[in-house]
């Protein structure tokens, strides 16, 4: 094997050009062969062009993985103070219980831990160290572009000893930044969420409608793998479970159940594409990452009255708002039958949010939770009614395990969980709300 030193620069400012030395290793070559072509300067080893251009002379450039477009695996020297910083401010993040980490050139690194973003003991990071800190990202991860093909990347990527992450890379002033979401070891159950028990009965059905619902950043992707990880160890049969998702976080292994779990853009072209196959590959349970389009709100029922159990993730505050938008997102014409058939497919809808703790160390989940009830019933089958699913679910408490956000609130304020002034700026209606909190503690 015949190795050739490349030495090229990345521009630091506009005045500071710090050079760095990338290794292309060849196999042997005849004597008179043309050599690998060399990076012009700013390109480094990063220019998937370099690769092809030896590929094409008879030299081949390898990589970790011994393909030529892996030539960028190879890093200078330099690069692993950067790496090495990336590592332990990703150990702090993780030690002190953080959600996310966000990184970027010309500040310290910040991590949001309890809901609040906090600032890393780090140093001012440049933009040379945010584009070696996202080099080595998309080297080590897989399906990800060449980093000179990168202005919005989101995808998986493992830190080995450190954690699993999605990892959402962007350009902004002519400089990397990276926030990353940090993806828990252990898959939640319903339980460590502090669901109610109805949700995982309403698992247990043979098909219908299950939604998710909540803002970004409410733990929607937690609640769903809490889901699948119910159905998997309690399902009374054996099913086949296809999830469609953004970028797989939580990995399942199978158990009771069979799990195929599916990335857009990797195993399948587009979440409406996955829930079609899905229906041809013998899935008796559909999980959805994002189902907030028409088409697949449709797919969704179509999937539904064909005997699949449909769970999917839609971003809408409450309940209410969840079914409003779900009823919009069907045609004109087919609303009447879908509000008719809406009665005999959903089992649940679970709208969430992330509060603070009362004492300081992480969040707490605060769920509005809907099961088909006799009430709930009425109300759906009566456009005019929707208004009402907030009291239906709030009477339906005690029988069939129904609650509103402001009666979750209220449980967490009572047992500890939440403080009293953050539930009341969160309450739906803060008076009504202060007024049950007091008959309560009565």
């Amino acid at each position: 094997m015949t190795v050739y030193c490349v030495v090229s620069s990345i521009e630091a400012t506009t005045t500071d050009v710090i050079p760095f030395v990338g290794i292309v290793a060849t196999s042997s070559l005849p004597v008179g062969t043309p050599l690998p072509s060399i990076p012009s300067p700013g390109e480094g080893i990063f220019n998937a062009s370099a690769a092809s251009a030896g590929a094409s002379s008879g030299a081949s450039a390898t990589g970790a993985t011994g393909a030529a477009g892996d030539v960028r695996r190879f890093r200078p020297e330099t690069a692993t103070l950067e790496i090495d910083k990336l590592r332990h401010c990703l150990i702090e993040a993780i030690q002190r219980g953080a959600s996310d980490v966000h990184i970027r050139a010309g500040d310290v690194v910040y991590a949001r831990i309890a809901g609040q973003l906090t600032a890393l003991d780090t140093p001012v990071l440049t933009a040379v160290s945010t584009y070696e800190m996202v080099a080595h990202i998309l080297g080590t991860s897989n399906h990800a572009p060449l980093i000179d093909e990168v202005r919005d990347y989101t995808g998986p990527w493992s830190a080995p000893g450190i954690a699993r992450f999605r990892v959402s890379v962007l350009r902004q002033r002519s400089s990397f930044a990276i926030v990353m979401r940090v993806i828990p070891d252990v898959l939640p159950s319903l339980a460590s969420l502090g669901l109610p028990v109805q949700v995982g009965q309403a698992l247990l059905s043979d098909f219908g409608l299950v939604f998710v619902t909540g803002v970004q950043g409410s733990g929607r992707a937690s609640t769903i793998a809490a889901l699948i990880n119910h159905l998997n160890k309690h399902s009374p049969r054996r099913r086949h479970i296809v999830t469609i998702e953004s970028s797989i976080e939580f990995l399942h292994r199978n158990d009771r159940c069979a799990i195929t779990q599916r990335e857009v853009g990797v195993d399948t072209a587009s979440f409406a594409r996955g829930m079609d196959a899905a229906l041809e590959q013998d899935a008796d349970v559909i999980v959805v990452g994002e189902m907030d389009e028409p088409e697949l709100l449709e797919i969704a029922v179509r999937a539904s009255e064909a005997g699949r159990l449909v769970i999917g993730k839609m971003t809408a505050p409450d309940c209410t708002s969840a079914l409003r938008q779900f009823f919009n997102g069907l045609p004109p014409q087919s609303q009447d039958t879908a509000r008719l058939n809406i009665t005999e497919m959903l089992r649940a809808v679970v709208a969430q949010r992330l509060l603070p703790r009362a004492d300081g160390h992480g969040r707490v989940l605060a769920a509005e939770s809907l099961f088909m009830t006799p009430i709930v019933r009425d109300v759906l089958g009566d456009p005019g009614r929707l208004s009402e699913i907030r009291m239906a679910l709030s009477t339906g408490r005690a029988e069939f395990g129904t609650q509103t956000f402001d009666q979750n609130l209220a449980d967490l304020v009572i047992s500890g969980q939440v403080s009293f002034e953050v539930a009341l700026t969160l309450a739906t209606n803060s008076l009504d709300f202060e007024l049950q909190l007091r008959g309560l503690r009565r």
